[in-house]
């Protein structure tokens, strides 16, 4: 994508189970090749390099300990990655899941630890599919990277059914949604620039639209709250959370087309739990449908209104003259703006926080192209590599109007008399 700095690297299906097959242990005879890395394993050019000395014991002594050497350096420093992990190892790292390794106060189901060497997040996710088939998805997910999804440490099944998913652990990050609806103050984010919205805009809509065509996969977990935030003022970046968690969970469908007895054989029941977050379901989703492509686009473009306006997807409002609570939905706020014309409208509409420095025609672009995301009909929302594009060149014209407006800071000036 123009203009937005990524880093990818996708191993294709048909190779990447193959080099995993029968099983993701990991073995001291063979190292995967990672990109963008040199293989420890010394020369790797097809070429041989002679050396000579003057005692063979001597060389052996030296080539043992440099193996020796290695392996303790592969077993610290550059483990197999994704780790098909086990269940006792992850109890160990949390210590049991005690209070004290929460990711959050009052979480239950979600970790922080150390998973050799790496700082990591660990995740509890029902298990709906056969314990077999997750070794094969880990081999195909986990050697997908992309500079703006978190990264996949491994996975592991409990005793009692449940599947335990690691992450990388982002330093410094806080979720999209606690930046901008912050509890301690609602007036303040550090989102106060169009600039860093749509710097945000873009790594989100970068990272989905590598889910889908480069890991061919949904992702089904997208909200604000997915959203990572890290970096500090205008160095801050985006990274999406819990990339392969419905995928290695078994809640998406064998196709897209949504093969009933397929689910059925999965979940061993007629129904089907309905996974995702209030506001960022598509309708389909709610009315029983399979998780695809189009319904992570409808969620996109709910993050895309968030970012825009500032608000939550769904709020009650309490109503003091009829003493009821009033639901408010963003799609329907974002509707009444960009029906309104002229432009304000949508300036009134748009986060106050931003104080009208923002371009009200990019608004308006931005806000359009949102609700094309959210379409009721799944067919009527646009690929998600379309959306990925648009928003890039929105970014890249948010950079242009930046420093067409920045304070200069280049400008000395004297006050001595003349």
């Amino acid at each position: 994508m123009v203009g937005v700095r990524r880093h990818q690297m996708c191993k294709t299906k048909s190779a990447t189970a193959t080099a995993a097959a029968p099983s993701m242990a990991r073995s001291s005879a063979t190292t995967p090749t990672t990109h963008g890395r040199r293989s420890p394993r010394g020369n790797t050019n097809g070429t041989h390099r002679t050396s000579y000395s003057t005692s063979s014991a001597a060389l052996s002594t030296s080539s043992s300990s440099a193996a020796s050497s290695l392996e303790a350096l592969k077993k610290d420093s550059l483990p197999d990655l994704p780790l098909l992990l086990t269940f006792a190892e992850l109890a160990a790292a949390t210590k049991n899941f005690s209070p004290a390794h929460r990711l959050a106060p009052g979480s239950s189901n979600s970790f922080r630890c150390a998973l050799r060497g790496h700082p990591a997040a660990v995740f509890r996710r029902a298990l709906r599919r056969d314990p077999a088939e997750v070794s094969a998805r880990l081999a195909v997910l986990g050697h997908c990277h992309h500079a703006a999804i978190a990264r996949l440490y491994g996975a592991a099944a409990s005793p009692d059914g449940a599947l335990f998913l690691a992450y990388e652990l982002v330093p410094g990050a806080a979720p999209l949604s606690a930046l901008l609806r912050g509890a301690n103050n609602p007036s303040f984010t550090p989102l106060a620039s169009w600039h860093s919205r749509l710097r945000l805009a873009a790594d989100a809509c970068d990272a989905l639209s590598y889910v889908h065509l480069q890991a061919g996969t949904v992702h089904n977990r997208l909200s604000s709250s997915s959203v990572l935030v890290c970096g500090q003022g205008p160095l801050l970046r985006a990274k999406l959370a819990h990339f392969g968690s419905a995928d290695l969970a078994g809640e998406l469908p064998d196709d897209e087309s949504g093969d009933k007895e397929a689910r059925q054989r999965r979940t061993g029941s007629r129904g089907r739990r309905i996974e995702g977050t209030r506001g960022y379901m598509a309708p389909e989703l709610t009315a029983g449908g399979s998780p695809t492509r189009r319904s992570d686009v409808f969620a996109l473009g709910v993050l895309l209104l968030e970012l825009v306006s500032g608000q939550e997807p769904v709020r009650y409002e309490f109503n003091k003259a009829t003493g009821d609570y009033e639901r408010t939905s963003l799609i329907e706020s974002a509707s009444a703006a960009s029906a309104s014309g002229g432009g304000e409208g949508m300036r009134q509409w748009v986060d106050r926080r931003l104080k009208d420095s923002f371009p009200v025609d990019a608004a308006e672009a931005l806000t359009t192209l949102a609700l094309q995301c959210v379409s009721k009909e799944p067919a009527a929302r646009p690929e998600m590599s379309w959306v990925a594009a648009k928003v890039s060149k929105l970014f890249l014209e948010a950079q242009d109007w930046a420093d067409k407006f920045r304070i200069p800071t280049d400008i000395s000036i004297s006050m001595a008399p003349r």
